[in-house]
Parts: C-alpha cells; structure tokens; sequence
C-alpha cells in the first residue's frame, strides 16, 4: 500500500487505473518483501475481489490460456514498470509495525503488552488505507497508533512518552485523526 500511495502522491488518479495499480502494488511488494507472488495468484486474488464485489456468489478462476488472463497479465507487468520508473527504483519503505513491540515492552507492564501491542498493530494496519504512510516517519505512526491502543483498552502511559521515540504530539495527532477519520467513511 505504501508504494500505491506514493505513486499515487506524483501522478494522477484519473491516468492510473487504481485496479491495475493496486495488482502492480502488490505484485512487486511482493517481491520488494521477499515473499514474492505468482502473477496468476495475484490476477486470481483480484478477480475474486472483483467477482465478489458485483455479487457473485460462485468464483471463477482465471483460465490463463485466456485472451483476459493474458490481457490482465500485460496491465499487472505495465503497471509495475510504472511504479519502478515513477518511484525511480527505489522501493524500500520501513514499516511501523517493526516498532510496535519494542515501543510497547518499554512503556508497558508486561501483562499489558500483548494487548496494547494487538490493538496498536491493528490501528497501524487501518493507517495504511490512508495517506499516512507518505507523511509521517514510522515511528510517529507507531507511537499514533500505541496512543490509540491505549485509549481503547484504558491503559495508562507515562506522560510525554512519545518524546522517548522522538514523535511529535502534533504530527501523532494529524495521524490519529486521519486513522479515526477512516472509521466514519462508508464502505465501499
């Protein structure tokens, strides 16, 4: 999602479709993350999304000795050349959810770790269905979301905890709000 997004932040919307741009997303963070995906896999993924989303009920998978699957195949390998020529290459992004547990253990009594730890991951995980991702460094977004968990599950942190991490109380704020803002949307 990360590198949809920051596709998304140089070129537009309405020249990219946003279908064959999430498939390339995915593809090569796939393989960005060592964990890479079959193109058909990832085309399949898409399709029962697609399927599920006009209501089906039974899901086909793509044939891929089909002119479609051939056709999505071309658009998946296009899209991807596109994001590795619009983000010049460079792919790495550092994730907020590798701070989560260490940020947790340091602020935490160790039977509220694991819980406060859940909730953050889970409020990181939404945070990545928004912009966020592109404006903050991953510390504030980590100690955004431990902020949240907290208030959630009524623990108490230290005051002025987010200083240890070197996250502003500003920029922690702009994140939550965006976070909390993504809950009164519809769903699509």
């Amino acid at each position: 999602q990360v590198m949809f997004h920051r596709f998304y932040a140089k070129r537009s919307l309405y020249k990219f479709d946003a279908r064959h741009l999430a498939a390339g997303s995915l593809f090569l963070a796939g393989k960005v993350e060592e964990c890479p995906r079959k193109v058909r896999d990832v085309l399949n993924v898409f399709q029962h999304l697609e399927q599920k989303r006009a209501g089906a009920t039974n899901f086909a998978v793509l044939d891929i000795y089909s002119q479609r699957y051939t056709t999505l195949k071309e658009r998946l390998i296009r899209a991807e050349r596109e994001i590795l020529k619009e983000l010049g290459f460079v792919l790495y992004t550092e994730h907020p959810h590798k701070f989560i547990l260490n940020y947790c253990k340091l602020l935490t009594l160790e039977r509220d770790t694991p819980r406060l730890a859940q909730q953050a991951w889970n409020f990181i995980n939404d945070s990545q269905r928004t912009n966020v991702c592109i404006k903050f460094a991953p510390e504030v977004i980590c100690c955004a979301a431990i902020w949240m968990a907290a208030r959630v599950l009524q623990l108490v942190l230290p005051p002025k905890w987010w200083e240890l991490f070197d996250a502003a109380k500003e920029d922690m704020d702009a994140v939550c709000e965006q976070v909390l803002a993504l809950y009164s949307r519809p769903k699509a």
